[in-house]
């Protein structure tokens, strides 16, 4: 995507209703997908989503259908046990219901031309938010607490969960506006990182947020139930945020281009 192309999304999203802080964070990944789409594959997703084909607009569907559809609820993460050295299917993914399986198994519908189109776009919604969140570190990281929704904190005068910092209250510091957010990111991102970035598969991609969530999450709990943080917390994993979209935004446009030649 041009610079322009860029700066046209950066201003229509101005002119979108605000949004949870936790969605904004999967329109970041979207946004930074899409302005490494191949021509070919911009194309498909276009056919397959429709709407002009912004992933920004499908970027938070998966959790939009979760009430209607709750089988699909365990997609969204993958419990591995803090101390163990990475993913092992049979005991963190049972019956395939994780987010490393049901990205896989999206990539494969997705590539799939004989399926029908609605099968395959909505695959293609799953794996624009899949992607997401499996680098989010609490997403792959457990501690028997529930990736860190059973660690109560107060932030500022404010109740939440080590996971709802993660999820939100980290991605406010980057600001309200999603756009602009993505395009900091973006210029941020050097051409040797997106080298080392783009690549791999679900698997590695929940081990390297596993090892995120060791070095910068849990390095803070030792053992608590109850934390109390401030704002300098947030702006110390600010950069850890920034790092963890720009990978997911380069993986999941890796991902598309692979699979929509």
């Amino acid at each position: 995507m041009t610079r322009l192309a860029l700066a046209f999304l950066v201003l229509l999203l101005s002119f979108m209703p605000a949004r949870a802080w936790g969605p904004q964070g999967h329109e970041i990944v979207a946004l930074l997908a899409q302005q490494e789409l191949t021509p070919a594959a911009a194309r498909q997703v276009s056919a397959l989503l429709g709407g002009g084909g912004m992933m920004v607009h499908d970027s938070n569907w998966a959790d939009e259908i979760r009430d209607r559809r709750p089988e699909t609820s365990r997609w969204h993460y993958v419990n591995i046990p803090l101390n163990a050295p990475g993913y092992v299917a049979v005991r963190d993914c049972p019956a395939g219901n994780c987010v490393v399986a049901q990205i896989a198994a999206a990539q494969r519908r997705l590539a799939d031309r004989d399926l029908p189109t609605p099968r395959r776009a909505e695959a293609l919604r799953f794996l624009i938010h899949l992607v997401g969140d499996i680098h989010q570190p609490l997403h792959a990281a457990d501690d028997k607490d529930r990736g860190g929704n059973a660690i109560r904190v107060m932030l500022g005068g404010k109740r939440t969960t080590l996971h709802g910092v993660w999820d939100g209250e980290i991605v406010r510091m980057l600001g309200p506006d999603s756009g602009r957010a993505a395009a900091a990111i973006a210029r941020n991102t050097s051409e040797a990182q997106r080298n080392a970035w783009r690549g791999g598969d679900p698997a590695a991609w929940a081990n390297d947020s596993l090892a995120v969530a060791r070095r910068e999450v849990y390095r803070i709990v030792n053992g608590r139930r109850d934390l109390r943080l401030n704002r300098a917390y947030l702006e110390s994993q600010r950069g850890t945020v920034q790092v963890q979209m720009a990978k997911a935004g380069l993986r999941l446009a890796w991902m598309l281009n692979a699979s929509l030649r």
